[in-house]
């Protein structure tokens, strides 16, 4: 009896936590979905019925008026360089600093990592004001590079743990190997963790490319010409400036499907670096 009954609460539960995870994914799909629907129809018929499935007769027009408006094809490839010259740099960076963490036996090295740990919990926010005077002071203000290293320091602590995370369940023998065959430190780095780190660094790029592409606050900071404006940039000058009484919401729905798709695509591709990252680090060791 109380197999059964143990049985019978199991399915429950099953069914319980498929119901809530269904409900988490249509939850997350909606305004996904809400921007397909509404970035294919005319603006009377946004207007009319936003949350109809399949508009009456489907169009390209907003797409392309958007396109236009946006000078897409300038602001895409500043919105790339920023996220190559940003994902560069916190790779880079961010695996050789969690080498030398986890390799050396260090206390004061220990110490670095457990402050860069901390880091991940301070919000940017409190950056803001001393980053603007230090980017002045640079002369980094309006420019690809100012921008990306801004990203880097915003990121690197969190790209740092994950990084550290992994390395330390990759087996010492194959480093102890390496040495043996004359492999120094750099060496080993180059020749045996950076092929082993490929599935780690699609998740990093996932978890922190994505938010790269799609922030505003950075950009908002740091860029104020107009032709270094980046996508979401972009995106936000082109609502802001036509007023909440007089939006075109056709070009508003239209941009943001331009936006979102060329990062979407980078995920689906990265999707399954991201899942053997996890599962990985998970079970080596």
């Amino acid at each position: 009896m109380k197999s059964k009954r143990l049985l019978g609460f199991r399915r429950r539960a099953r069914v319980g936590i498929n119901v809530v995870m269904v409900l988490i994914v249509l939850l997350l799909i909606l305004p996904l979905w809400y921007v397909l629907n509404n970035a294919f129809k005319v603006e009377k018929e946004i207007l009319r019925r936003p949350l109809v499935l399949l508009p009456s007769a489907a169009t390209l027009d907003s797409v392309i008026r958007s396109f236009k408006a946006m000078k897409y094809p300038r602001v895409f490839m500043n919105s790339a360089v920023v996220f190559a010259l940003s994902c560069a740099l916190l790779i880079s960076a961010g695996s050789l600093a969690a080498f030398g963490i986890a390799m050396a036996k260090s206390r004061f090295l220990n110490a670095v990592y457990v402050v860069l740990v901390a880091m991940i919990t301070l919000p940017f926010q409190l950056a803001m004001v001393p980053l603007i005077f230090l980017l002045k002071g640079l002369r980094l203000m309006n420019s690809y590079l100012g921008t990306a290293l801004v990203y880097s320091g915003w990121f690197l602590p969190f790209v740092v743990f994950l990084y550290t995370g992994f390395i330390r369940t990759v087996p010492k023998e194959l480093e102890e190997a390496g040495r043996v065959d004359g492999c120094g430190l750099f060496r080993s780095y180059r020749s045996i963790y950076i092929p082993l780190l490929k599935s780690i660094t699609g998740t990093v790029l996932i978890l922190r490319g994505v938010p790269i592409w799609n922030d505003l606050l950075v950009p908002i900071i740091t860029i104020s010409r107009a032709t270094m404006s980046t996508l979401p940039l972009k995106l936000y000058s082109f609502i802001a400036s036509s007023g909440s009484s007089a939006t075109r919401w056709n070009l508003v729905f239209g941009s943001t499907f331009l936006v979102s798709v060329p990062i979407l695509f980078v995920f689906l591709f990265l999707q399954r670096y991201f899942v053997r990252g996890v599962v990985a680090g998970a079970i080596k060791g």
